[in-house]
């Protein structure tokens, strides 16, 4: 049975859309001295009109492509790192403890099974405090105390834990850039993270603002980041890049579940049937019930506590997550399909592992940001495999590339780091007799 949460209700804000923007004004201060204000997401779930009601198609064979995956259905939550959901985990890399800002070792604690008392800030300021020059050892600093260092167990979140022992998960997946949402939203269809915030309705009479990314009103603004210098500046939430839907193969298919981040893309608001791309989180799991599926799903699932935003308890969010894959199971196209279940950003939560950062001549500290978990289920995927390639938000589309033999983004754009990511195909096995699906039960949320 598909369980159909109801979505929190919120004023019609643009989405936070997060862009590198060419022209920058170089005077501004590096991204870790400015006040980070809006490191908050919006509650808004799909277009102001409800997106489209067409029937979802897909190339079901006729289109030629290098492997046995026609169809990528990229589950994108909300806010938890790799240490937050599965310390622990067989063959992963994971710790029990912390380091803290006085130089003691902290034994994590298991979370309650409750909403928590508060949200952790996960803005830029943030993370690159509780980094300290890959120290780890300042997240005791953040706004929360000892709350970022609780763990989430696998009686806790099981189906989670399930997923990753039968099929394949990333225990070296790093987020694009130290920043909340939209920046690791962006990345899924541009390989880029493209600003350093998520978007600000600025109307000052406290109404709405109207549309979302190149759709919206000029209240919207949003701060975009030039990656080499860290200058900001406050533009629109539209950019002319390169993005997944440029380049499909011939007759595939795509649709984006709840954004819509992909309307911060010029090419894609320029279609006058834009429209019929953009459903809400909420339609997924039906609609795949209703065998509607396309070519390439992305799904930002960023609303309400079925996105495992913090306070919430990831309890009703997981359930969201089995009903969506058990519905992707139960269709005959699952012979021929990848899911990647990832999360948005680090949420403000632990992570022991420091990842790579490349600081900006004004000091300023973007990429990469912090472990997230991935996990892939497929057929083809390896079994209880732990992929410890280095890899990123940015391998995402790369995987979407290399199933179906299209051109890296990196190759048009510079920025775009698709073609530089890791690649996750090592956690397929093409070879291997096709897994059967795999069901699982949803579960009693206290």
């Amino acid at each position: 049975m598909v369980h159909r949460f109801a979505f929190l209700a919120a004023p019609l804000l643009a989405l936070p859309f997060i862009v590198y923007a060419c022209g920058s004004d170089d005077s501004a201060a590096p991204p870790s001295t400015q006040p980070d204000t809006n490191d908050e997401e919006p509650d808004e779930d799909g277009l102001d009109d409800g997106g489209s009601t067409v029937t979802i198609t897909a190339d079901d064979g006729g289109t030629s492509i290098p492997t046995k995956i026609r169809y990528v259905l990229v589950i994108v939550k909300e806010n938890h790192t790799f240490d937050n959901y599965f310390t622990g985990l067989p063959g992963a890399e994971t710790s029990m403890t912390a380091k803290l800002s006085d130089g003691t070792t902290y034994t994590r604690p298991a979370a309650q099974a409750a909403d928590l008392s508060q949200d952790i800030c996960h803005a830029n300021s943030c993370a690159v405090n509780v980094l300290d020059n890959g120290k780890m050892d300042r997240f005791d600093q953040n706004n929360a105390g000892k709350l970022p260092f609780i763990r989430y167990t696998e009686e806790q979140i099981p189906n989670y834990w399930q997923y990753a022992r039968n099929f394949a998960i990333a225990d070296h997946f790093f987020s694009h850039i130290l920043g909340p949402s939209t920046p690791g939203h962006s990345v899924m269809w541009t390989g880029r993270s493209l600003s350093i915030d998520n978007a600000k309705c600025n109307n000052p009479d406290g109404g709405k603002c109207v549309g979302s990314g190149c759709t919206a009103d000029t209240l919207t603004t949003i701060t975009s980041l030039n990656p080499d210098t860290c200058a900001t500046k406050k533009t629109a939430p539209c950019f002319d890049v390169p993005s997944l839907t440029d380049h499909l193969p011939a007759n595939f298919s795509w649709m984006d579940y709840g954004g819509p981040q992909a309307l911060m893309i010029k090419s894609v608001a320029a279609d006058p049937n834009y429209k019929t791309h953009f459903r809400k989180g909420a339609d997924l799991a039906a609609d795949l019930g209703k065998g509607q599926i396309a070519n390439l799903t992305i799904a930002h699932l960023s609303s309400g506590v079925e996105s495992e935003h913090p306070t919430a308890y990831p309890c009703v969010g997981e359930n969201f997550t089995v009903d969506i894959v058990n519905a992707a199971m139960k269709l005959p196209q699952w012979k021929e399909m990848a899911i990647v279940i990832t999360w948005d950003d680090w949420g403000g939560f632990y992570d022991h592992v420091a990842p790579k950062v490349t600081k900006c001549a004004n000091g300023g500290a973007i990429e990469q940001g912090f472990r997230l978990p991935a996990i892939i289920v497929s057929p083809y995927a390896k079994k209880g495999f732990v992929l410890k390639t280095p890899t990123e938000q940015a391998s995402i589309p790369r995987l979407v590339e290399e199933l179906w033999g299209m051109p890296f983004m990196t190759a048009r754009d510079k920025v775009a780091h698709d073609g530089t990511a890791g690649s996750l195909m090592e956690a397929f096995d093409f070879a291997q007799m096709p897994r059967d699906p795999l069901l699982l039960q949803t579960h009693a949320c206290p």
